[in-house]
């Protein structure tokens, strides 16, 4: 317990010294308008592409896809491509959901840890790990911070994987060896794809 502890403060404390950057827990990044124009069609039935859109997302549309339908070709392809990596692979949940806010977090869009938040926390995320994710310096394993004893060796191999693919795209030997005990082939090709 001690140790969980020590390792939440010295998550916290890089988070307040500013080793993260300028995370900002409280700003929303949600509602600042899109540098192109919203296109939500007219209603259901009217547009094919965002019928189907709407289909994957239980009715509903999100800003997101307003700006993608600008291009209908492009937001068909990425609803079919993201509708794979959220929902039709055989990763496990709460390792899926870890690899999409560690990229969240590597790039700095809040707007998507608020979309992916309640999700993770469904698929098993504890406010803990969540902590981790978001707090973690880029690269963490490579400083020296350890955190296995939050996630677990297999969530903790998955996101210093996420974190060389989405930092230096080229992954060492041991950084996917320690990821390889706990996926099989198609669910390697699958964490990677969700990166």
């Amino acid at each position: 317990m001690l140790r969980r502890w020590l390792l939440t403060s010295t998550l916290l404390w890089y988070l307040f010294a500013g080793v993260i950057g300028d995370v900002n827990l409280d700003r929303r990044d949600d509602n600042l308008p899109a540098r192109v124009p919203y296109v939500f069609p007219p209603p259901p039935g009217t547009d094919p592409i965002a019928d189907a859109i709407r289909a994957r997302r239980n009715g509903t549309l999100l800003d997101l896809d307003g700006v993608l339908l600008n291009a209908p070709l492009f937001a068909q392809a990425h609803s079919n491509l993201f509708g794979v990596v959220r929902s039709n692979n055989t990763l496990p949940p709460a390792m899926r959901e870890l690899i999409i806010l560690r990229v969240v977090v590597l790039n700095s869009t809040t707007y998507e840890w608020l979309q992916h938040e309640p999700i993770a926390r469904m698929a098993g995320l504890t406010t803990e790990q969540l902590l981790a994710i978001r707090l973690a310096p880029p690269l963490f394993a490579s400083q020296g911070v350890n955190l296995t004893s939050i996630l677990g060796p297999d969530l903790a191999a998955a996101m210093t994987f996420t974190d060389w693919v989405t930092e230096k795209i080229r992954v060492p030997d041991d950084i996917f060896d320690a990821l390889r005990p706990f996926l099989n082939d198609m669910q390697l090709i699958e964490d990677r794809g969700g990166i």
